[in-house]
């Protein structure tokens, strides 16, 4: 059986707002409802494939810089249960959901969650082959959306190479009105993002073995005025690229980390009536720090005030 069944395309030209439509009325038809936007351009020109195979829709989407939303008020007026994964060919798109965002380039694929609010801004010319999979096809292997939704996955994992592989083969299967993909392609392609998803999750729980033993190596040798970046990841064996990515997430990066617990543990020394003997700069010195002057700098940003006047006030009748 033929998989193609569906197609919208017409060429870059005057009246944006009726092409704009036409296509916003084709994908609420065929896919789900959705508010589109050009960026304010004058233009916009796309082809958009879509075919459906058992309780998949397979979409191919060509066109020019555009943005689409889902809306509370869309998702209310159709709450057709899907996630959206998306190959990216050409150009790079956005995706933001949850107070998330990633950005999809060339070999590299995502998937958001079309039973949420989202944003998709392609800034650029775009190629895409998509998969719209039925929610519970995910959620009937155990795995939650929200795990993987708006993440950046690529090929070069087993598993990541074949979810992408799997979405352009359909795509292409598509544009040239081939037979459709086996029976079992929704269930390998399910089973290929939970794979994904584990792996994530064994690589969160390596990471966070991994920072916790960065931060007891920082500890250990926060007085050592060498100790940087560049020295964990040649303890570690890891480069520093990896370290940042380590503590994306956290408040501080791993420099200003460092930097921070250094002050904390100045500070309680300048409050210590029994290190009164020392100067500054030696208490400083003695906690990793090999410049007054940056010291001096660092410690009004964090505190507020110099050293010395905070040394004065932490001594003055005993309180700050």
């Amino acid at each position: 059986m033929a998989l193609r069944a569906h197609s919208i395309a017409f060429e870059a030209g005057t009246g944006i707002a009726d092409r704009l439509e036409l296509w916003g009325g084709f994908v609420r038809e065929h896919i789900g409802w959705l508010e589109a936007d050009t960026f304010g351009d004058p233009q916009f020109d796309g082809r958009l494939d879509l075919g459906e195979h058992r309780n998949l829709k397979i979409c191919g989407i060509a066109a020019s810089r555009h943005r689409v939303v889902r809306t509370p008020r869309l998702i209310r007026r159709d709450d057709r249960g899907y996630v959206k994964i998306v190959a990216q060919i050409e150009g790079a798109a956005r995706f933001e959901q949850g107070g998330r965002q990633v950005v999809i380039t060339p070999g590299e694929w995502g998937i958001y969650d079309t039973t949420q609010t989202y944003v998709v801004s392609n800034s650029d010319r775009i190629l895409q082959a998509a998969i719209l999979l039925p929610r519970d096809e995910l959620t009937r292997l155990g795995l939650e959306v929200e795990r993987v939704a708006v993440r950046r996955f690529d090929r070069s994992s087993p598993a990541g190479r074949m979810v992408y592989d799997l979405l352009v083969q359909a795509y292409a299967g598509l544009r040239h009105n081939a037979r459709a993909p086996g029976e079992d392609y929704g269930e390998r392609l399910a089973d290929g993002v939970a794979r994904m998803a584990h792996a994530l999750e064994r690589d969160a729980e390596e990471g966070s073995r991994l920072k916790q033993r960065v931060l007891q190596f920082v500890a250990e040798n926060l007085r050592d005025p060498g100790l940087s970046i560049e020295a964990i990841a040649a303890d570690f064996g890891y480069s520093k690229r990896y370290l940042h990515k380590l503590f994306e997430n956290e408040p501080t990066t791993l420099s200003e980390l460092i930097w921070q617990r250094r002050l904390e543990h100045v500070r309680g020394a300048l409050g210590d009536a029994g290190l009164r003997h020392r100067t500054i700069t030696d208490i400083a010195f003695d906690w990793g720090f090999n410049s007054s002057s940056h010291f001096s700098r660092l410690f009004h940003q964090r505190f507020g005030l110099s050293p010395r006047k905070f040394r004065a006030l932490a001594h003055e009748g005993g309180r700050l």
